[in-house]
């Protein structure tokens, strides 16, 4: 590799044309975010719909493959689509970069057409290739390249959660995580080569791997500081609107509001030209870096003529278009009136470890500080009676290898559980409720299934239970979707979510609310919910930032580990915050929920 100041080159590039790369990319960004990802996840439902499958998850996979074949086909189609359409955008995006970084002066209409053309060299291998290429490599190199259509390849916390007790697990995902960010940065130049070189995918990928031999650790440094230019900037440009803001807030309302509009208007400008900036900077040195190696590019873009001035019009107009937009969406954020407080609701009950999960003693406690609801896990015992566990099985709580199913209910109620410090018996469902009766707790009932239970389990549980649970405001989720729908069809009345830990597509279910992960909960998710009169609420969120990202999407309710700090972020955010501090949470919500491209989401 030639030792050229490629990043260098890169930013002297990009300051020489910043205003049409910046362009580009908001183009290319409202395209995608606007129009191919509203069209895609149409077409999921659609295909959802007239199959009738009312979800897709892990659960339902073998049924999916056994009873809705022409579903799962139409869905692989639709894949296949969807990877030609990532391909697409990352062609739309290189071609355009080359176009402005060589004067070649050709419509943005004649780049997309290019870039369509450039789909007609893909073969079959090409696909399967992408299939673990967009899946597996690109999402961990994120920051720069990514796409809207990627944004569900996440692993979901819970997973993470499942394992987080047991080192040797977290040692190995590490492991598997380092190999793959390795494999992401040895293979970071296959697109380019494919685009620009029109090689083939295999082809691309072993030359990659030749070009980024001894040199991977130069990708990551570059990785690195465009990544501290982007949080480092941000962050001053957002402390000193900050500084101005606490200013203007001593003046009267109608000023402190006026430039509290000015300053986050100021801040979602800025948050698009840094990321316009982040991702042309790394894919000019992706460009750059194929010229240093002799690579010839034999996908040109011919040079056209155009009207300047009708150009600079429809620029023109785009532009106060986008700027009305923001203020109008700035104004009403700060007037409060996009975001309805969440439910605060404890996860099994406990609140940053005061207790053991799923007991009374942790129930007494937590309700003192007056949760919406506290969330809790019952499963059926030996005897057709409902006991407090979440686990499966005992060994981890009560160092007992037997399962709930494997017991009576006077044989659970007399052990005990040990976690963060506490001890506590087990407890059956009848006594926490009058437990949860004496605190006046309202609960979020999660219904634990097994093969082992009993065929009439939910008859059994509608029966005893229904009429105590509407009296006391109770509400029911499981993820057992036959538990909903038996719900809903013996016991309508009752308030039931269905709970999902993956957002692959919206369902059609007669549910009330969904309690969904919150890795891949989106705003396309809550608002369709809430379209259609149901609810969503997030779980397991317990850290700040995602608590804040959850308010922002208008979930509602959070199921959080740390009660007492989702209160003081709802106080922050509803309480009467000052626009200095509304303009904080803002600016950090927006690094947050920045797209693929770096464009904010508003």
């Amino acid at each position: 590799m030639k030792r050229k100041p490629l990043l260098r080159r890169a930013f002297r590039t990009f300051f020489r044309n910043w205003g049409a790369y910046t362009t580009l990319v908001v183009v290319i960004n409202f395209l995608m975010l606007g129009v191919v990802v509203p069209l895609t996840t149409y077409s999921t439902s659609l295909i959802l719909r007239i199959n009738d499958v009312p979800y897709i998850s892990y659960t339902n996979v073998g049924w999916l493959f056994t009873k809705r074949l022409v579903a799962v086909g139409e869905l692989g189609l639709l894949l296949i689509i969807i990877l030609a359409l990532v391909f697409w955008q990352f062609a739309f995006l290189l071609f355009g970069i080359q176009n402005i970084a060589e004067k070649q002066n050709q419509r943005l209409t004649g780049v997309a057409l290019t870039a369509f053309k450039n789909l007609g060299h893909l073969r079959v291998g090409s696909f399967l290739f992408f299939l673990g290429y967009f899946v597996l490599i690109l999402p961990l190199t994120d920051i720069y390249l990514n796409s809207p259509l990627l944004s569900k390849v996440q692993v979901p916390i819970f997973l993470f959660e499942a394992i987080d007790k047991k080192w040797l697990f977290m040692v190995l995902v590490l492991m598997v995580y380092g190999l793959l960010f390795y494999l992401g940065i040895r293979l970071i130049q296959v697109l380019p080569l494919m685009i620009l070189n029109r090689q083939a995918a295999f082809t691309a990928a072993k030359k990659s791997w030749q070009m980024t031999r001894h040199n991977s650790w130069r990708y990551f440094w570059r990785i690195v500081v465009l990544g501290v230019i982007s949080v480092l900037t941000t962050t001053l440009l957002s402390g000193i609107l900050y500084q101005v803001q606490l200013y203007f807030d001593q003046k009267t309302n109608p000023v402190a509001f006026v430039s509290a509009i000015i300053n986050m208007g100021l801040l979602s400008i800025w948050q698009y030209i840094i990321g316009a900036f982040s991702l042309v900077v790394f894919m000019l040195v992706l460009i750059f870096n194929l010229d240093d190696h002799g690579g010839q590019l034999t996908v040109a873009i011919t040079s056209t003529k155009h009207r300047g001035r009708r150009r600079r019009t429809l620029a023109t107009l785009l532009v106060l278009l986008f700027l009305g937009a923001q203020v109008t969406y700035n104004a009403v954020y700060l007037k409060g009136a996009l975001l309805t407080r969440p439910l605060t609701i404890s996860h099994r009950g406990v609140d940053d470890g005061n207790g053991v999960q799923n007991t009374i003693p942790a129930l007494n406690r937590t309700s003192r500080e007056k949760p919406d609801y506290v969330e809790m896990d019952i499963h059926e015992t030996k005897d057709h009676q409902f006991v407090l566990m979440h686990d499966e099985n005992l060994e981890n709580l009560a160092g007992v290898n037997k399962a709930p199913h494997q017991l009576t209910l006077k044989q659970l109620t007399r052990l005990k559980v040990h976690e963060n410090g506490h001890t506590a018996h087990i407890a059956s469902f009848d006594n926490y409720l009058s437990a949860a009766e004496h605190d006046h707790q309202k609960l979020l009932v999660e219904i634990k299934t097994t093969n082992y239970d009993s065929p009439n389990m939910l008859q059994l549980f509608i029966k005893r239970y229904e009429k105590r649970l509407l009296r006391d405001h109770d509400r029911i989720h499981s993820l057992d979707y036959h538990v909903i729908t038996g719900l809903k069809k013996h016991a309508p009345k009752l308030f039931v979510s269905y709970i999902l830990p993956f957002n692959f597509s919206f369902p059609e279910t007669k549910a009330n609310a969904y309690t969904m992960e919150e890795t891949t909960l989106n705003q396309d998710f809550v608002d369709q919910a809430h379209n259609r009169k149901q609810q969503v609420y997030a779980w397991t969120v317990d850290n700040d930032d995602d608590m804040t990202r959850m308010i922002f999407l208008n979930v509602d309710g959070i199921i959080t580990d740390n009660l007492h700090e989702l209160q003081v972020n709802l106080e922050t955010n509803f309480d009467h915050p000052s626009y200095a501090q509304r303009l904080l949470i803002y600016s950090d919500e927006l690094q947050d929920v920045s797209d693929s491209s770096g464009m904010p989401e508003n």
